[in-house]
């Protein structure tokens, strides 16, 4: 008896170590994909050839591919969440120049025409300011940056929002080189 107990528990033993171990394993689904070369642009840089996987419609890049692109990435894997971060140099611009006759002019944004590329803006006044026409054209090769705390960021043109603060730098010709965001 002595014997068909331990053998028992033995065998129940064996059977509950390896349920166990398959309980364990995390479930991997297989998938039927296709490898894409894509060119993949950040900003002004140079397109970088990689190879994408194309499944359902949708592309999806490898993570080596992106640490290419000059972007660092960290994994949360409590959430299974990747975080890119773009680490491409600020883009600054050059305060204004008076001698070729360029302004620079402080104010609210009241309305945003991204069609014609215009911005509407309420002038503030100090005792040193040049009174400007209020509609703005903006240059295609605008450099926006928004400042926060010590930190700055560039943005484009259409992340700009009615009722942000802002300091312009304008040409002779009205139209907008150079934008400060402040919140």
């Amino acid at each position: 008896m002595k014997a068909f107990l331990k053998k028992f528990s033995i065998i129940l033993s064996i059977i509950f170590i390896t349920s166990s171990i398959a309980v364990a394993g995390i479930p991997l689904e297989e998938v039927s994909a296709f490898i894409k070369n894509t060119k993949i642009k950040i900003q002004d840089n140079s397109p970088l050839p990689i190879k994408t996987i194309l499944y359902k419609g949708n592309i999806y890049i490898p993570l080596e591919a992106i640490s290419k692109m000059n972007c660092s990435f960290s994994l949360d894997a409590k959430n299974n969440t990747i975080i890119l971060k773009n680490n491409l140099l600020f883009k600054d611009f050059k305060a204004a120049d008076p001698w070729n006759d360029e302004i620079f002019a402080y104010g609210e944004i009241r309305n945003i025409n991204k069609k014609e590329r215009t911005i509407t803006i309420e002038q503030h006044f100090d005792d040193n300011s040049i009174s400007i026409e209020p509609d703005i054209k903006i240059s295609e090769n605008i450099v926006i940056i928004i400042k926060r705390n010590d930190k700055k960021m560039n943005l484009d043109f259409n992340d700009l929002r009615v009722g942000d603060i802002v300091g312009v730098v304008l040409t002779k010709n009205n139209i907008a080189r150079g934008m400060i965001i402040n919140n």
